[in-house]
């Protein structure tokens, strides 16, 4: 199944013909700031310069760690304009973290703002602030600026490892552009203002502020890590929000602790697991006019690949909300052995296009693995293999039926449970199983099963321990330590004797 192709272009090219025809409208605002196309369109220019001049061209990658603001769009917009491809990394992550990512990069640049510098000052790392980087004034005879193809890296996307290390996706310009153009998945109307809260490694960043500033829109930065009903209620009612991403389940918490809080927008988008459709059915039963999409794709095809506006109807579905119609320029394929497999049957879901991904930063084995060809009426065609199962109905709508592997989603994060384990290994456990165990409420937690580790640890210390070195979304919610795992006959981890020993169902 294909979405519709779009005319390829560059990320700061569909920036700057949008800063063109609306230079005063607003682009990215806070609390007390407000900046228009025009002035990030300068800002941005003057960074390239600086950046081309610090070593920053065609190939360069320059990790940028920092919080959500206007200046960090600027910088990106810099990076991107330089030739380059931006790689931001959470200044929440562990140091240990950071450090590990950058070492792995070998950038020319390492760019900060003021909560990254100081993360970085801690590491000793040598880096160049935002502040620095606009206090610089623009050179006489600028250099000119590079041209780049659609097909060049432009972002790298962190995600989870089945290695034990987290793997950088290679993200090109197109994989983002495809999806803002006048035919795009979503109509986003006359002057959207979107909220922009998505964590900045994320590729729901980039449909938050790209979505905006490659079609006239305005990015609303929430400044704060977590977004909350008062503040959305704020945004939507004070501050003209029309737009909102949430994972299913942040929209299940907001929508169950505060649903009217929702009520000024226009339009809910929903991505990173299966949404609830007892919850959707709430929304749409108390604002009929609040238009609800469930989107699906990993990351190696950029935010969505398949996209599906949310009915009652499908609330009352026994396979759960449908993942929807491929998104232009986007190639959806169920396959089995490497070919498709006929409408209806359940096989790997395989995703081809404009979003597809150039492959993992010096992983070329990770990549063979999962980047490869699916034989189409006798053609050859690139795809990624998602590991995800799933099925097209007769009318061509995607429902995503379960995962192939291990691999687990927490909050609309893809986890890979050997990255935990990994981690519980370097504190002395010899063993280990994560397993996704819901709470009373359906939501998945991330329970970690160990052998005792050689070191005196408490099952608290050691939670405490990973803190140091995973991110917050990966640190297990509960951790039992066990003298031997049990196992089954084939020495597998007996998992179900395991969970039901501390009283966990499964």
């Amino acid at each position: 199944m294909q979405g519709r192709a779009n005319s390829p272009t560059t990320i700061h090219e569909a920036f700057e013909q949008a800063a063109r025809e609306l230079p005063d409208r607003k682009a990215v605002v806070t609390a007390d700031r407000a900046v228009t196309y025009a002035e990030l369109a300068a800002t941005s220019r003057r960074i390239a310069h600086r950046l081309i001049g610090q070593g920053v061209g065609p190939g360069s990658i320059v990790p940028v760690v920092a919080r959500r603001s206007p200046d960090l769009a600027a910088t990106l917009l810099g990076v991107l304009l330089a030739g380059g491809a931006y790689a931001v990394l959470d200044v929440r992550w562990p140091v240990p973290r950071i450090t590990r990512l950058l070492r792995s990069m070998r950038p020319p640049a390492v760019l900060a703002d003021a909560a990254g510098s100081a993360h970085l000052h801690r590491a000793r790392i040598g880096h160049t602030t935002f502040d620095d980087l606009q206090a610089t004034a623009a050179p006489k005879a600028p250099p000119d600026l590079p041209h780049v193809p659609p097909d060049a890296c432009a972002t790298l996307f962190w995600t989870s490892g089945s290695t034990g290390s987290p793997k950088a996706v290679l993200s090109p310009h197109r994989a983002t552009t495809r999806l803002f153009t006048p035919d795009a998945f979503l109509g986003f109307g006359e002057h959207p203002v979107m909220i922009h809260a998505a964590a900045v490694a994320w590729d729901a960043f980039t449909l938050e502020l790209w979505g905006m500033l490659l079609t006239g829109g305005t990015v609303l930065v929430h400044e704060d890590d977590l977004l909350l009903p008062p503040a959305i209620r704020a945004y939507a009612g004070d501050r003209g929000a029309t737009h909102l991403f949430l994972t299913p389940s942040l929209f299940d918490v907001i929508a169950d602790g505060d649903i009217d809080c929702l009520g000024g927008l226009r339009a809910v988008l929903l991505g990173g697991d299966k949404p609830p459709p007892a919850t959707c059915r709430k929304l749409l039963d108390a604002y009929p006019d609040i238009e609800l999409y469930n989107g699906y794709g990993p990351v190696e095809s950029c935010v969505f690949a398949t996209v599906h506006r949310i009915t009652g109807a499908d609330t009352e579905a026994a396979s759960g909300i449908p993942a929807g119609l491929p998104v232009p320029g986007t190639e959806v394929y169920v396959t089995r052995d490497g070919s498709p497999v006929p409408r209806g049957e359940t096989g790997e879901v395989a995703i081809g296009g404009a979003g597809l991904a150039l492959g993992y930063l010096n992983a070329p084995d990770q990549t063979a693995r999962v980047f490869r060809h699916v034989t189409v009426d006798g053609a050859k065609i690139p795809v990624y293999l998602t590991g995800d199962q799933g099925r097209l109905d007769d009318s061509g709508v995607l429902h995503f039926v379960g995962r192939t592997d291990t691999q687990i989603k927490i909050a609309g994060h893809r986890i890979e449970p050997a990255e935990i384990e990994s981690a519980v290994r370097a504190l002395g456990s010899t063993r280990s199983v994560v397993m996704p165990v819901p709470d009373r409420k359906g939501t998945p937690r991330i329970i970690l099963f160990a052998e005792r580790p050689h070191q005196a640890m408490t099952e608290l210390e050691m939670q405490g321990r990973l803190r140091e070195t995973l991110p917050a979304y990966m640190v297990p919610a509960k951790v039992h330590f066990v003298a031997s795992m049990p196992l089954l006959d084939n020495t597998k981890i007996n998992k179900r004797e395991l969970s039901a020993r501390f009283g966990y169902t499964s």
